[in-house]
């Protein structure tokens, strides 16, 4: 039996935080890697959780509050999307509700805080998923559920009510070499045999979790494997 244990880590785990990244993207390239100064800072401020598999570290998860989101606008997204047959569309969302035009902007580039910028509110009231990322030997073993579940629990706990982030589409290189906006949504509304769950696994970590797919984002993050596209995965923590 695989024994699961997830920590908040703190400066002194940074080797193994990064020695997970490093395993989670082998073959992906360095695009899909954050680099050793960002996850020192969430760190830090304390916006991460680190999994243990069989006592090895194996998993890990950021966050942050956001400073260009609320509880009540993502209240409003979730209705407006009850109220609708398929997707809002993307510019649709940015232009009434400010969210950032794509993953680079909602963190800062992954930076969060400098003396520039900020995309982290700490007295915000809602959470936004910025990266997960397990050892890719270790696929399989349900290590990312474990940790967008424990994330939510967290947050729950915590009083934040609306939780957020920009996922990934991995499987969608594997039918098209490039997509139109159409195209990615007919992917993401694609469902895994025998269930109602997205058949990219990329979104059905997710849904699985209670997200709501809102809408796809063209352009979302340098991501080969999606070809660049990533959708608005919306949760109501209530």
């Amino acid at each position: 039996m695989t024994e699961i244990d997830i920590i908040k880590p703190t400066i002194k785990n940074l080797e193994e935080v990064v020695a997970v990244e490093n395993a989670a993207w082998p073959n992906i390239g360095d695009c899909m890697v954050a680099d050793i100064s960002k996850f020192a800072l969430r760190l830090k401020l304390g916006l991460m959780w680190l999994l243990y598999c069989d006592g090895h570290p194996a998993g890990i998860i950021s966050y942050q509050y956001p400073s260009f989101m609320d509880a009540s606008a993502g209240e409003k997204i979730l209705h407006e999307y009850k109220q609708r047959e398929g997707f809002i569309p993307w510019k649709k969302l940015t232009q009434e509700y400010h969210l950032p035009q794509n993953w680079y902007e909602a963190t800062h580039d992954g930076k969060i805080i400098t003396e520039e910028k900020s995309t982290h509110n700490p007295h915000g009231d809602c959470v936004f998923l910025i990266s997960v990322g397990v050892d890719a030997s270790l696929k399989g073993k349900g290590l990312v559920n474990h940790l967008i579940a424990h994330t939510l629990q967290q947050a729950k706990a915590s009083g934040k009510t609306i939780a957020l982030g920009y996922g990934r589409l991995p499987q969608l290189h594997q039918s098209y070499q490039t997509a139109t906006i159409q195209q990615a949504e007919a992917h993401l509304q694609q469902q895994k045999p025998g269930t109602d769950l997205p058949a990219d696994f990329g979104a059905r970590f997710h849904v699985v979790n209670g997200a709501k797919a809102i809408s796809v984002i063209p352009h979302a993050m340098d991501d080969p494997e999606s070809l660049d596209y990533g959708f608005l995965a919306l949760y109501g923590l209530k």
